[in-house]
């Protein structure tokens, strides 16, 4: 049953990312931020009313930190979607295990073992391969931004750490963030090129919603129910349903060297996802 809510979710933010990349040709990225974040922020506060639950947290500077790099990390993350192949800004975003392990290396002096060198080295011999085409079709500062993404979200994790051993309900760190983000985007629309609210994009913008929302749902169900281990693992699975879409969708053909570099991070990434867990425990 684990395996399937992490399929969902999986699926679910594949297809998500691939409304974004439809919808950043007649959007800006604070419209998009500001749709992906409405919906939570409605469905957790309507929760928090009819439970009579508090809104605002205590430990408001590892929230704001935590705010920061998350909106952060997510504007990135789309920005790398609408210029790169689809997998390719997937598999970018899912280096954040290895930046969690490289973390852990530099700043907490954590002792690597033989499978964190090897996931690290794989990582980053898989963020050059996948580097060397993206040069080749001047998508440099996509690709940064999009390993921008994956090194933000790692400290965005850290801080979700923080405030889960302080006490902190999940459901409230979830609320007071997509809350922020759409404030946030909400105040940076003005200075934004104005946009033509067709049917087609209003469509993509609720569907970039729905599904943000809905795969959250389906990830925490999957982490609720079985090993943590597992899901960190299968939700690698993203970047085969993002592979797929961008072959359907725009004919994306990566080369055996961006494959190679796909393989590599994938790998990798769920290698430091397990001994990072290891760890923990």
């Amino acid at each position: 049953m684990q395996a399937f809510w992490v399929l969902v979710s999986s699926l679910l933010f594949a297809t998500m990312s691939v409304l974004v990349k439809l919808a950043s040709s007649e959007f800006s990225l604070a419209e998009i931020v500001f749709f992906r974040t409405l919906p939570g922020s409605l469905l957790l506060f309507g929760y928090a009313r009819s439970r009579r639950l508090p809104l605002w947290p205590h430990h408001w500077r590892i929230h704001a930190i935590r705010n920061l790099v998350g909106i952060g990390s997510m504007t990135l993350g789309f920005y790398a979607i609408s210029k790169l192949a689809l997998a390719t800004a997937a598999s970018l975003e899912y280096t954040a295990p290895i930046f969690l392990m490289l973390y852990a290396v530099v700043l907490v002096r954590h002792r690597p073992s033989i499978i964190d060198i090897l996931a690290l080295a794989g990582g980053f011999a898989g963020v050059l391969l996948l580097l060397r085409p993206s040069l080749q079709q001047d998508q440099l500062i996509p690709f940064l931004a999009g390993l921008g993404s994956g090194a933000l979200a790692a400290i965005a994790y850290l801080q979700i750490r923080r405030l889960g051993a302080l006490g902190e309900a999940t459901w409230r760190t979830v609320f007071i963030y997509t809350l922020s983000a759409m404030v946030v985007s909400l105040f940076a629309m003005p200075f934004t090129p104005p946009a033509t609210y067709s049917v087609r994009g209003i469509g993509l913008l609720i569907g970039i919603g729905i599904t943000g929302l809905a795969g959250q749902l389906a990830m925490t169900r999957a982490f609720s129910v079985g090993a943590p281990t597992l899901a960190a693992i299968l939700q690698y699975s993203t970047v085969v349903f993002a592979a797929f879409y961008g072959y359907i969708v725009w004919g994306d053909h990566p080369t055996w060297m961006s494959s190679l570099g796909l393989v590599l991070i994938i790998g990798s990434g769920a290698g430091a996802a397990l001994a990072m867990r290891r760890a923990a425990a």
